[in-house]
């Protein structure tokens, strides 16, 4: 199992260095990392395409942060940014790549487009047949890896210098 998670504030986030957690004061973000996934698919609707997704990226979890967390948010769940598992996709808002993915997706998290992806809709878990599809959909996909679209790139420190990034 693997987790659909809707980045409201990609762009925000990476201009800022706010990587490596994402956080929620629902609980089902803690629900859903009982269930140890392996990613988070992370996904955002395209200027102007309301009811359609783009999929930005796959992130590698974490079961610790690999980042200092600054967060008021009593639930959080962790991927490693310096992982080079943890990438973001080239050209996915092509827009034969955003109507593939919607495709894919639209009927499989009907609740969530209906909500529009608003609060506990955006944070979904994916089962392995859709995340086998996701994984042949994008397969061929250019990947770079997450810290390379961070802006600033020294506002993201491992916490511990000496630790090995997950692979």
């Amino acid at each position: 199992m693997d987790i659909f998670y809707y980045w409201q504030k990609f762009e925000p986030d990476l201009k800022n260095g706010q990587v490596g957690y994402f956080g929620s004061n629902s609980a089902k973000i803690a629900e859903l990392k009982e269930r140890l996934p392996k990613r988070l698919w992370v996904f955002k609707t395209p200027k102007g395409m309301k009811g359609s997704v783009q999929l930005l990226g796959s992130l590698l979890v974490s079961d610790e942060p690999k980042v200092a967390v600054n967060a008021e948010y009593p639930n959080l769940i962790y991927y490693d940014p310096f992982s080079p598992e943890t990438v973001l996709f080239a050209d996915s808002n092509a827009p034969g790549r955003i109507e593939d993915v919607t495709r894919l997706l639209q009927h499989r998290l009907l609740h969530a487009f209906k909500s529009n992806f608003q609060g506990d809709a955006g944070l979904q878990a994916l089962e392995s047949n859709v995340v086998r599809e996701l994984e042949a959909l994008c397969a061929d996909w250019g990947k770079v890896q997450l810290l390379e679209r961070v802006e600033d790139r020294k506002k993201v420190q491992l916490i511990n210098p000496f630790a090995q990034p997950s692979r």
